[in-house]
């Protein structure tokens, strides 16, 4: 990776955060019109050691005022390094453009501070307005580093994340228990840790994917020009690796019918299910017979994708002429168990499947795909359970994601501030 020293603001290279030696400063921000770029460093650089040969001129006093404030507070704080994604990733390299993307949120939490610079706020009255919040690349970046620390617009320490953890919780929905780092963010369900994206928005639709990487451990190509594919492709990679199927447990009744019947959401803005969370399932089974003696066996659910959807091995309940797929998901507070709404696909696709097959369908009073239940009656017509291979449909037609320089959401169109990989980055 490389850093900028903090006493000149050189670019240097290190094969590694961990080898960075005492370690390095990050800087999380909203970027401006204008940012001065890996090649815009190194030609500061290069001036600087040729115009001036006795001692040189310090080239962190031709930098920007971000890069120049930043480097200085580092210093201060002891760091002779410092990360800031503007101009320590060369963006004209494919190949480390990737990395930075996928090592990220190592970058972030590796660390030893992290600054939270928020261009749009004097004081502490209206730190949660900033437009840093509404970003997609800051999600990562509040919650991977061990410290951080808010920063007002003239570089004024506000207060670190911990302290202002209880606020957060309730302004954007992350528990203040992982800002306090009291517990591990990876100890949330795959819906809750989706639905921290909240309303974020990014400049390209491909990075509503790529900024949520290191917060499900999925390392992938990033291909920009894909669209909304990209975070199709995100859960697709988290199906193959967590058997957490609250990756399915999203919501959205504003969008289209043929959008809510698909199986993985449109979008990370989709997921409201702060309190679904998922409990493998497991049966009881007697040991020997006449033997009192219960062990409790996994039952496990399997996915796998299909050319027209994912082929699962669930729980399926029938009641009356209604039926759900059980995925044992739960609320957080155990007070029932959430279904996902199924109907049966007579198309002839699924007929050619030669497997039972169902598409996700809705409440047609509040259009929700979910189903909450304290639990499920025993009364008539009960409820009749069985597990099943069956095919879930989820492949909509190819272009039910519009393409565009910002995000699309039942009709809306939102733009975001520059980041990372903006539109004109080189690729």
């Amino acid at each position: 990776m490389w850093v900028l020293s903090t006493e000149r603001a050189e670019l240097h290279f290190f094969a590694s955060p961990e080898e960075v030696p005492g370690g390095y400063a990050a800087l999380s921000h909203v970027w401006d019109q204008k940012e001065l770029s890996f090649q815009d460093l190194r030609r500061i650089q290069s001036k600087c050691a040729k115009r001036f040969t006795k001692k040189g001129r310090n080239p962190r006093n031709f930098v920007s005022e971000k890069i120049r404030r930043c480097c200085e507070l580092a210093a201060s704080h002891g760091y002779k390094w410092v990360w800031i994604d503007t101009c320590c990733i060369d963006k004209t390299s494919s190949a480390e453009l990737s990395e930075a993307i996928n090592s990220m949120f190592r970058y972030y939490s590796l660390a030893g501070i992290c600054y939270g610079y928020l261009r749009d706020v004097s004081d502490l009255s209206t730190i949660t307005e900033s437009v840093w919040f509404r970003r997609g690349w800051t999600l990562q970046e509040l919650v991977a580093p061990r410290s951080f620390l808010f920063l007002s617009r003239t570089w004024q320490a506000l207060r670190s994340r911990a302290d202002f953890s209880e606020r957060l919780e309730e302004s954007i929905g992350i528990p203040g228990a992982v800002l306090r780092l009291e517990v591990s963010y990876a100890d949330f369900s795959i819906a809750q840790r989706m639905s921290w994206f909240g309303e974020r928005q990014t400049t390209r639709l491909e990075d509503e994917a790529y900024c949520l990487l290191g917060l499900f451990d999925i390392h992938m190509p990033p291909l920009y020009g894909e669209g909304r594919n990209a975070f199709r492709r995100l859960q697709e990679e988290i199906m193959k690796q967590s058997a957490d199927t609250t990756l399915f447990a999203w919501d959205a009744p504003w969008l289209e019918d043929h959008l809510r019947s698909c199986l993985l959401a449109p979008s990370p803005s989709a997921f409201k299910g702060r309190d679904i969370v998922y409990t493998p399932p497991r049966c009881l089974e007697e040991v020997a017979p006449n033997d009192s003696t219960l062990t409790l066996v996994d039952n496990d659910m399997t996915f796998s994708i299909a050319p027209d959807g994912i082929l699962a091995y669930i729980l399926i309940i029938t009641r009356g002429d209604e039926t759900y797929g059980d995925l044992y998901w739960s609320a957080g507070d155990g007070s029932g168990q959430v279904l996902l709404r199924l109907e049966a696909d007579s198309t002839g696709q699924a007929r050619s499947s030669r497997r039972p097959s169902y598409r996700v369908c809705f409440s047609k009073d509040n259009r929700s795909r979910l189903r909450w239940e304290e639990k499920l009656s025993a009364e008539s017509p009960g409820p009749y359970s069985s597990w099943q291979t069956v095919l879930l449909r989820h492949r909509p037609s190819p272009h039910w994601f519009p393409y565009g320089s910002g995000s699309m959401v039942a009709g809306r169109s939102v733009h975001s501030d520059l980041h990372l990989a903006s539109a004109s980055t080189p690729l």
